[in-house]
């Protein structure tokens, strides 16, 4: 049996021994369809012998999401010269043909524990998220913001660091009219985080959400000022904020095409801002705002 079977037999879990004859297939090419750990050792390293076990422990938890590859450098020195291993300890992360992550030296249970669980995300969600930001989606397209919340909360347990969860709670949040609580949540977040499309694209519906939060205690004031002005294109943007605000989203879209039938440049297109800005909000999936679209292409190209 030559070298090549024997390390691929060693183990049918998630870890393996890889050596030269097999490091392209089973860490370089094998990275292209999930991440390789892989730990770089020697029998006479002493700190090597506490961090193996660790990394091996880690390892079998994420073993759908990433295999741990060891190369013992003492019978593989061309990899470790082509890799620059100056010292060892050292492990590095290869997604997609190359080092994306790494570190040398002795770590804690817990840096290791964050380091593999790391690397295990970099292949995407897991099927069980997977079936939570679905599930996640459709609460949103139902407006059900308090289960879309709830489900939220769920996918970061999984993954704390998940933009798109961040993204959906913080959408969920907006609309169950919780702004000063997604302010908290954003300034807890790191940068990355935080400048994430799921988050950016979830924070647009911010301010327009707060305006129409405060206006709706203005509805029935609103509803005596367009009976005696019906034509008034300030009443009409102004009510169809509070009914934005009072969750009442079609009537407030007919408010807006309403306005920018009678005068679609009024206030620099004003209406129709504010009706784009809306469909931000409401969700570009929600069926008020398909409907409201096809109108809104009708009123512009007539």
């Amino acid at each position: 049996m030559n070298n090549i079977d024997k390390d691929r037999m060693i183990s049918k879990t998630n870890i393996i021994d890889v050596n030269a004859d097999t490091f392209m297939t089973d860490v370089i090419e094998a990275s292209k369809e999930k991440p390789i750990i892989v730990d770089f050792w020697a029998p006479w390293c002493e700190p090597c012998k506490q961090l193996t076990p660790l990394l091996e422990n880690a390892a079998k938890d994420q073993s759908e999401k990433l295999t741990l590859a060891k190369v013992d450098i003492d019978q593989n020195q061309d990899i470790a010269a082509q890799l620059r291993i100056q010292s060892i300890p050292t492990v590095y992360t290869f997604f997609e043909g190359k080092v994306v992550d790494g570190f040398q030296g002795a770590k804690t249970n817990s840096e290791i524990l964050e380091f593999v669980k790391k690397s295990a995300n970099l292949s995407g969600p897991s099927e069980e998220v997977e079936a939570l930001l679905a599930s996640a989606q459709q609460k949103i397209e139902e407006r059900n913001w308090s289960e879309a919340s709830n489900i939220a909360q769920k996918i970061l347990q999984f993954d704390p660091e998940s933009q798109i969860g961040f993204g959906t709670l913080i959408r969920s949040m907006i609309g169950l009219n919780k702004f000063k609580e997604v302010r908290e949540i954003i300034d807890a977040l790191d940068a990355e985080i935080q400048n994430s499309k799921p988050v950016t694209d979830a924070l647009l519906s911010l301010s327009a959400s707060e305006k129409a939060f405060k206006a709706k205690e203005n509805i029935q004031v609103l509803k005596e000022n367009l009976k005696k002005d019906p034509q008034n294109l300030d009443y009409l943007l102004e009510m169809a904020i509070a009914l934005f605000g009072n969750n009442e989203i079609e009537a407030s879209f007919d408010m807006l095409l309403r306005s920018i039938k009678i005068d679609r440049e009024w206030k620099e297109q004003k209406a129709r801002k504010q009706l784009l800005e809306f469909f931000t909000s409401a969700g570009f999936e929600a069926e008020e705002t398909i409907n409201a679209r096809r109108k809104l292409a009708t009123l512009l190209f007539s």
